[in-house]
């Protein structure tokens, strides 16, 4: 991206390629990159590019609109927040476009707010965050070369999350498997879990796995919610999906907030949690990604751990169609058998006797599909009452 203002005036650690517009400190515009100039130029904001004369960053905006940015940047100014982001409906009769632009402030030596570095990233539509990661994608299309190291990025084994603990069991069905385990810690104490199911097993899985790893580290500089995330990874998968091939994934997109005793749950087409009091219950459930180009936002459900227990499973389901010799399933059922009977144990050996227990209901029989078993617990302070 070349910038169609003068650079030196840029604070001298801003990626060009990273950034859509800079202001100065009186929100006068000092630099763009070329995919602004493009959309301000087909968006009737062509003055915004200027000529000699600064061009102010607010003459794009009227009414209420303009108080409200006015506001954001006194804000920001003044240090009350160090960022604002905000979802931009940007729209044209023919293309769904939402945005996230994100503003930060920069200060000089005295403190002093100098410059305003201004951020968007598309999470809908076309998704250009595919084309970001292109490279790394491109890496992933031979998946016999996938290597087990990768993988092992992939299926997260150090889940850290304030407030919770949580003890994992990933078991693939061959050297590489299409079960997914992500998660990702921001700075305000949030985090999201995402544990993901692609159809099939084996190499093919896998390396959709692994590139559903790479679209999801990208997503996470933006500050999406649980149903963003699921749409837009939705979005990315149908570009980089092959025109006839079918290939989709199932999954629970989590997010926890430190020392709050509730998860907010966005179901794509998987198995809903086993809680510690409710057992088996019902979230409201989506598509699979990867399956349809879908415009209808998927849903989130806010999960009251007061309510339903304390502890909860989340599982693949190679974990619940595990079969026996005699040809009877594990199933729902035998998993909340196996969950209430270690109740009292540590997180860890809970889920040790779990999957035990399968074992000794599996015998001889082999396993069919990766398994994968994430035991959570909430041991944050507001809770009140232990299950």
């Amino acid at each position: 991206m070349s910038s169609v203002f003068s650079t030196s005036l840029l604070p001298t650690d801003v990626d060009e390629s990273d950034t859509l517009y800079v202001t100065d400190r009186d929100l006068n515009v000092v630099y763009s990159n070329e995919e602004w100039a493009r959309f301000a130029t087909s968006n009737t904001g062509a003055a915004l590019l200027g000529g000699r004369a600064p061009v102010n960053l607010l003459d794009n905006f009227v009414g209420r609109q303009c108080d409200h940015w006015q506001h954001i940047y006194r804000l920001l100014r003044e240090g009350r927040l160090p960022h604002h982001q905000e979802r931009m409906d940007c729209s044209s009769p023919d293309e769904r476009r939402i945005y996230q632009l994100r503003v930060t402030p920069r200060r000089d030596e005295s403190g002093e707010v100098a410059w305003f570095i201004h951020h968007n990233v598309r999470v809908d539509g076309k998704l250009e965050v595919v084309d970001r990661v292109a490279g790394q994608l491109d890496q992933l299309k031979h998946p016999r070369a996938l290597s087990r190291e990768f993988h092992d990025r992939i299926v997260d084994r150090q889940i850290r999350v304030p407030s919770f603990e949580i003890a994992s069991h990933f078991e693939p069905l061959e050297e590489i498997g299409g079960d997914l385990v992500w998660h990702r810690e921001y700075p305000n104490g949030t985090c999201d879990l995402i544990q993901a199911d692609v159809m099939g097993h084996g190499a093919d899985a896998g390396a959709m796995a692994a590139k559903m790893a790479v679209i999801l580290d990208e997503l996470a500089a933006v500050d999406l919610r649980p149903a963003e995330t699921v749409a837009a990874l939705n979005s990315a998968m149908r570009r980089i999906i092959p025109d006839g091939e079918v290939m989709f994934a199932t999954g629970l997109c989590l997010r926890f907030e430190e020392n709050r005793d509730r998860v907010i749950c966005c179901d794509f087409g998987h198995e809903s949690p086993i809680f510690s009091r409710s057992g088996a219950i019902e979230v409201k459930n989506g598509l699979p990604v990867g399956l349809v180009e879908r415009n209808n936002p998927w849903l989130e459900t806010t999960l009251d751990l007061l309510e339903h227990g304390t502890r909860f499973l989340v599982f693949s389901d190679g974990i619940i169609e595990q079969f026996n010799s005699d040809g009877a399933m594990f199933g729902v059922r035998g998993l909340s058998r196996a969950f209430r009977a270690a109740i009292d144990l540590p997180v860890e050996q809970m889920l040790d006797r779990i999957i035990a227990k399968l074992r000794a209901f599996q015998g001889s029989a082999l396993a069919k599909d990766d398994q994968t078993l994430l035991a959570i617990e909430f041991n944050g302070q507001p809770m009140t009452r232990k299950d």
